[in-house]
């Protein structure tokens, strides 16, 4: 049985920065987003090709329409299943949010409409995101694939709240999981999830040692965020002092007697 071959298509990229936000370029963004569905479709067993794994153009030096085609044509020669092309939306409207997935007008009613509404719904889910639905439009790489493709907008880089989430790796993942859930659930493959494993943190003796004239105090004294703490009673009972406790004002006074 032949594996589902899938194109991911990271928009823009070299001289190209796609949309600018407040701190982030769209080429750059859409690269890791794509990095990491890349790596979620190679554990559920798809063949993945990339029309780029890099900050360049596919075809550097040439013109948009020349380089956009080369994009198509890659998935074309390969006779992919489906193009995935991967961006984040920008507006006039710093306000405006949400995730949407664009297919080529030719599409609407056809496979590639419920593909698109599929994984816009599985982004939605995972992330929170508002469900903007499946837009058309005539984009080369829709309009010049020759199989089902789809064009991902992951949200809007001039929003503020989501520009500062595309900063987030965990939520670019998020993203990426989400949509390969969904491309197994339209090639009927088992979705393998990643295995998380949380760093080991390392164990820290704090306990602290404490003498006085050279007889050690019975109970040890801890260290706590760059601060050693001692029992205080045990500590004037070595000392000579006496120790007494004012409950209304939770006060420690400790006095040395001749």
């Amino acid at each position: 049985m032949q594996m589902p071959r899938i194109v991911l298509d990271p928009g823009h990229g070299g001289r190209d920065p796609g949309a600018v936000g407040k701190r982030l370029r769209e080429k750059d963004v859409n690269l890791q987003a794509c990095l990491y569905l890349r790596e979620a479709l190679l554990r559920a067993g798809f063949q993945v090709l990339m029309t780029r794994d890099k900050d360049i153009e596919r075809v550097p030096g040439v013109t948009d329409a020349v380089d956009l085609k080369a994009r198509a044509m890659l998935a074309n020669t390969n006779s992919a299943d489906l193009y995935v092309s991967w961006h984040y939306d920008a507006s006039v409207d710093e306000n405006v949010h949400g995730v949407s997935v664009w297919i080529h007008p030719s599409q609407k009613d056809r496979t590639a409409y419920y593909k698109a509404d599929l994984i816009c719904h599985h982004i939605s889910t995972a992330t929170g995101q508002k469900h903007r639905g499946v837009y058309l439009g005539d984009f080369q790489v829709l309009r010049d694939t020759m199989m089902d493709a789809v064009l991902i907008e992951g949200g809007f880089i001039t929003n503020a709240l989501e520009e500062a989430k595309m900063s987030d790796a965990h939520f670019l993942q998020t993203q990426a999981e989400a949509v390969a859930v969904a491309l197994c659930k339209i090639f009927d493959r088992p979705y393998v999830a990643p295995i998380m494993v949380a760093p080991k943190k390392p164990r820290v003796d704090d306990r602290v040692t404490v003498k006085v004239n050279g007889a050690s105090l019975v109970q040890q004294g801890r260290l706590i965020e760059g601060k050693t703490y001692v029992p205080v009673r045990e500590l004037a009972e070595l000392l000579g002092c006496v120790i007494a406790w004012d409950y209304d004002t939770h006060t420690v006074s400790l006095t040395r007697g001749e």
